[in-house]
């Protein structure tokens, strides 16, 4: 009795088998056998493309997903080099909540790059052990702000801002104003 499950293949000038098709479906996408190779079994009047018995599976490159994840990784770290700075001295002019010294001394900052800088310059201002800050109970402060200013002509000038600071303690928040300029 002839099993309609038995097939032989044609690999390199030769006949080869009995498979059954899960084999050869496994000998095809895996390789061992190409895309070109021929099939027959008894009852056939010609040998036929391996492909019209078994479904070829194309399997995914598997560098791709670690190619894409280290790409993005690579972008988030240049973006985040960039600009995590600026975010976080932004962050940092913006959310303080307490009544101390380097409080104070974030939200003048704060003050002195919203109201006291001429249109179109920039500042980078100096860490906090260059400023100086009196906090006067019970809740106020000044403050003394140092930076570099580069002007829209392109010159830099070192500065210095007086900027008297308010604290409500029932909000947690630092109001300050008006920052006024200072010999350095």
């Amino acid at each position: 009795m002839i099993s309609p499950e038995v097939f032989y293949v044609h690999v390199q000038g030769e006949q080869r088998g009995p498979y059954t098709i899960p084999q050869i479906d496994h000998m095809l996408n895996s390789g061992l056998i190409a895309l070109e190779t021929l099939y027959w079994r008894e009852g056939m009047e010609q040998w036929q493309p391996v492909t019209e018995l078994v479904v070829v599976r194309h399997v995914a490159n598997p560098w791709i997903k670690p190619a894409i994840a280290l790409a993005v990784l690579l972008v988030a770290a240049v973006l985040v080099r960039m600009f995590g700075p600026i975010t976080l001295e932004g962050w940092r002019e913006t959310n303080q909540h307490a009544y101390t010294a380097p409080a104070a001394y974030w939200r003048a900052r704060d003050v002195v790059r919203n109201g006291a800088l001429p249109k179109g310059s920039v500042v980078a201002f100096g860490a906090f052990a260059t400023a100086q800050v009196a906090l006067q109970p019970p809740g106020g402060a000044l403050v003394i702000v140092r930076g570099d200013v580069l002007e829209s002509g392109g010159q830099t000038r070192p500065r210095a801002w007086r900027v008297p600071m308010k604290f409500d303690a029932k909000a947690r928040d630092w109001t300050g104003g008006p920052a006024q300029e200072v010999a350095w």
